[in-house]
C-alpha cells in the first residue's frame, strides 16, 4: 500500500530538492535564503557549521561537487516543524582533495518561521560498506 503525502511534505520535499541542487552548483543565493539564521550543519566526521560557515565553504569555492545524488527521501511533519531523512551520494573536493566516503545517511530539521520553511539544521553519517 502506498503512503499518501501532504501538501506540506510534498512542498519540503521540493525544498530539499532545491537545497540539493543549491549544494551541487554552490549557490549562496538561495542557500542564504533557506538556512535559518541560528542554523547548524554537522559534518560527516562530526564538526560544526554555523550558516555562515555553511555559506562560506561555497563563496570560497573550497567546496566542489561533482555529483550529489538524493534517495531514500521521507518527510515527518510535527506541527511547525519537519524531518527529512534521505541517503546522499556525492562525489566532492575539498580544497582540491577528493572527500573520501560519498555515501551518508542525511537527517534535515526544517522550522516553520513567519510562515515559510527553514533548514534549521543538517547531520551527515557516513554509510559504511554492507548497509
Amino acid at each position: 500500500m502506498a503512503k499518501t503525502t501532504t501538501f506540506v511534505e510534498d512542498d519540503l520535499a521540493e525544498l530539499g530538492e532545491n537545497l540539493r541542487r543549491a549544494e551541487l552548483l554552490g549557490d549562496v543565493v538561495v542557500l542564504g535564503d533557506v538556512l535559518a539564521p541560528d542554523f547548524r550543519g554537522i559534518g560527516p566526521r562530526g564538526f560544526i557549521l554555523t550558516k555562515e560557515d555553511w555559506l562560506a565553504k561555497h563563496r570560497t569555492g573550497d567546496l566542489k561537487y561533482e555529483a550529489f545524488e538524493r534517495s531514500e527521501m521521507t518527510v515527518r511533519t510535527y506541527g511547525d516543524a519537519a524531518i527529512m531523512t534521505s541517503r546522499e551520494s556525492t562525489k566532492a573536493f575539498y580544497k582540491g582533495r577528493e572527500v573520501p566516503g560519498g555515501d551518508y545517511r542525511a537527517t534535515h530539521v526544517f522550522v516553520r518561521q513567519r510562515g515559510r520553511w527553514r533548514l534549521a539544521g543538517v547531520q551527515l553519517s557516513p554509510i559504511l560498506p554492507g548497509i
